[in-house]
């Protein structure tokens, strides 16, 4: 909770990938709250006040992820809505002619999109998902000490700074600051 309040108010993108981690946690303890609290909620060391809120943001979650239908698998609909949203900030920005940074790095990661989507049959996920998930499952093979491919790092790369600049203009349009 404190962490994905944080996230979220910050950098959009890693808002969503900790997401995606916080929704397998759920799932690795058998989307149980008995489980969760002993192996995660456990691990906080915060005043009773904010352990009860912590408690209370995963028994949220829990019961989303039910209410849902993502136990096993997928994303809450708060996730997906804020991928969607930053699709469409990622649309508006490749139209406008007020950012050639974020038109460049596009064109940059544009190969290794197109590369993710052919090898993961994702045809229908807009290119910001395709990209989290990229990266998502990157960290997940890192977790596992698992060896990556110089061309996979360097894809990662690319992506990573798309996404950072969408995150950065994203914040930026929550703010009402965003010119397009």
């Amino acid at each position: 909770m404190i962490i994905a309040q944080k996230k979220k108010r910050e950098n959009i993108a890693e808002y969503v990938l900790y997401m995606f981690q916080v929704e397998d946690m759920m799932r690795a303890c058998h989307n149980d709250i008995d489980t969760v609290k002993q192996r995660i909620i456990s691990q906080y060391s915060q005043p009773p006040e904010v352990m009860k809120d912590i408690e209370y943001w995963y028994e949220n979650i829990l019961a989303l992820m039910k209410n849902e239908g993502v136990e096993q698998k997928g994303h809450l609909r708060e996730v997906l809505n804020i991928i969607d949203d930053m699709y469409d900030v990622h649309l508006r920005l490749l139209r406008s002619p007020l950012h050639p940074d974020y038109k460049a790095a596009y064109q940059d990661a544009a190969p290794v999109i197109g590369q993710s989507i052919q090898k993961t049959h994702r045809e229908g996920a807009s290119e910001v998902e395709v990209c989290l998930e990229m990266l998502y499952m990157i960290l997940l093979l890192k977790l596992q000490h698992k060896e990556l491919s110089s061309d996979t790092v360097f894809g990662v790369q690319k992506i990573s700074r798309l996404l950072a600049l969408l995150s950065a203009k994203y914040k930026l349009n929550e703010e009402d600051k965003l010119e397009l």
